[in-house]
């Protein structure tokens, strides 16, 4: 019996071991089935992916296309508006022609060429007159152009007069059907490339002055066209050649600048440097009100009467001539002593005022020690009552000039602020 029970463990065991086993089996095939599911369904999804991305791709291009030729047609709506005429005009026109030479008893094919030889004539004319442009002369492509498109136009108007007796009209649509593609690229080829409105009054204006120079400067004119001339061709520009021909002829180099206008100048201050030293009106007249420029005066630098004359030298000058500030000093005096030519003679010596008084080497009236006098008793009583003198209140005290004045007022403001110096004058 012990045999028999240890068999039948055994038995229970391989039972067992064998169950064991297949569900092992089973699990690892569910396994392996939940991994291709997986598999599968990732494959699925790589696909729909790749599908999309390919979907995409194949859109976007057809935008980029479709974006080109609608960039291209807004960029150019007149080259597209053109495209547009010839290719709506090349086959009426060439099916008019067709039918036209069938009427005519030609053969088909030969009519077929025939057509095709007459506008293809026009247009290849207008193609190569157009890479022509620029380039070379484009009149005898323009004229062959015209000239094939004429007699196209001719044997289409001809056909529709009697192919539509009673819609003449039809006529003049079908020869236009010729005519007006190669007008329209004539004129987009061709046109526009001329000069412009403010060019032609631009260039209407240079040539106006060109004559004008020449009319005006006739040696300045002769000497630039001899510098242009002798100097390599576009090495030497007309307004460089006309400056360098100023300085030649008038000796500086600022066009439109000559001696007789610098001297005209020159006597132009000279005149007012003349005037500036006559009288006041309340002078003449103490009745006559203040002088409303009391502050008014002819500038004078700090170089001495003769700045007078040396700055009316336009600004720049030196730079354009050798005319110098010390060359037109030595022309009226001696550096910065020479006095201003003076048409009554040299002022040296001290001469009498139209007062009376007597006036210094520069024309300047002496200050008067009875004029200082008042003068100083008036700053004295301005000064009691919080007042400060002007030169205004001493020409109302004395009547004099206003420069008088002004030095007066200077001498006694002086004398108040320095109370130790003495006036010397």
């Amino acid at each position: 019996m012990s045999g028999l029970g240890e068999f039948r463990a055994e038995r229970r065991a391989d039972r067992q071991a064998d169950r064991a086993d297949i569900r092992a089996d089973r699990r690892d095939e569910r396994e392996q089935n939940r991994l291709d599911a997986e598999a599968t369904r990732l494959r699925k999804e790589a696909d729909r992916r790749a599908a999309e991305q390919a979907r995409d791709r194949r859109r976007a291009a057809r935008a980029a296309r479709l974006g080109r030729v609608t960039g291209w047609v807004s960029a150019n709506p007149a080259r597209a508006f053109v495209r547009l005429v010839q290719a709506c005009s090349i086959v009426p026109a060439v099916v008019s022609q067709v039918a036209a030479l069938d009427d005519a008893k030609v053969d088909v094919l030969l009519a077929v060429l025939l057509a095709a030889m007459l506008e293809g004539s026009a247009w290849a004319l207008v193609a190569m007159g157009s890479q022509a442009e620029g380039e070379r002369s484009t009149r005898t492509y323009r004229l062959g152009a015209w000239a094939a498109g004429l007699v196209a136009a001719g044997i289409n108007f001809a056909h529709g007069w009697t192919q539509y007796p009673h819609h003449h009209w039809v006529a003049y649509v079908l020869a236009l059907s010729s005519i007006g593609a190669v007008w329209l690229t004539d004129l987009q080829t061709h046109g526009g490339r001329g000069p412009t409105t403010a060019e032609k009054k631009q260039a209407k204006e240079r040539a106006e002055h060109t004559r004008r120079r020449a009319e005006h400067h006739p040696k300045v004119k002769e000497v630039a066209d001899r510098l242009l001339s002798a100097a390599a061709h576009g090495a030497l520009s007309p307004d460089e050649a006309w400056r360098i021909a100023w300085e030649y002829v008038h000796g500086v180099t600022t066009p439109g600048l000559t001696a007789d206008l610098l001297a005209q100048r020159l006597n132009a201050r000279a005149r007012v440097a003349e005037l500036s030293a006559l009288p006041a009106p309340a002078d003449l007249w103490p009745g006559m009100p203040d002088d409303p420029f009391p502050t008014l005066t002819l500038p004078l630098p700090s170089g001495g009467p003769d700045s007078v004359y040396l700055d009316t030298v336009p600004q720049g000058l030196g730079s354009a001539s050798p005319i110098t500030m010390e060359a037109l000093g030595t022309l009226y005096g001696n550096g910065s002593n020479a006095s201003a030519p003076n048409p009554d003679g040299p002022v040296n010596e001290p001469t009498a005022d139209r007062d009376g008084s007597a006036s210094g080497p520069a024309g300047e009236r002496y200050l008067a020690p009875a004029d200082l006098a008042r003068v100083r008793q008036l700053a004295a009583d301005l000064a009691a009552d919080g007042e400060e003198l002007s030169s205004r209140k001493v020409r109302a005290l004395l009547g004099c000039r206003t420069d008088y004045a002004v030095r007066l007022c200077a001498a006694v403001k002086a004398e108040r602020t320095n109370p130790g110096e003495e006036n010397a004058q």
